[in-house]
């Protein structure tokens, strides 16, 4: 024997109101087979769906890892395989120093004082230099650009 109550649409029931940012008391207004479907707010007289109390739990749900987290490491793992390849029997040694007004020039190597070591991949007239680092592309700026 079922004690839960059966609504009706007129009936009065608490749900989650967005607009109120709280459970207020609201007015069924639709009703769909025996579920409440859509409801007005007494306080605020928005209408829209009914929304329990507390939000219904899924029995077995599991959860989830944040949406970015694996393919935030799949991604880093990309950059980094990217640079190995691209620094590949270069010499660090031969690497220029980054400067604000310095002159560079694509496929150099390059030494930034935060990002590290870095290479060259475009030039960007008239001031602007694509460099590839560890941890990703970088666009800085620097004197007049060589092609």
């Amino acid at each position: 024997m079922s004690t839960a109550k059966k609504f009706e649409a007129g009936d009065e029931i608490n749900s989650r109101c967005l607009k109120c940012k709280d459970v207020t008391n609201h007015v069924i207004v639709a009703m769909v087979e025996e579920k409440v479907a859509k409801v007005i707010c007494n306080v605020c007289k928005g209408r829209h769906n009914y929304r329990p109390e507390k939000p219904e739990k899924t029995a077995g749900a599991k959860k989830k890892a944040p949406r970015g987290a694996a393919s935030a490491e799949a991604k880093a793992a990309k950059t980094e395989a990217r640079y190995v390849k691209l620094l590949a029997e270069r010499d660090p040694a031969k690497a220029v120093a980054y400067a604000m007004t310095g002159i560079f020039k694509r496929d150099e190597l390059l030494d930034h004082p935060v990002f590290g070591l870095g290479l060259i991949t475009k030039t960007i007239r008239p001031d602007k230099i694509e460099v590839e680092f560890r941890m990703g592309c970088k666009l800085l700026i620097c004197g007049p650009v060589e092609r």
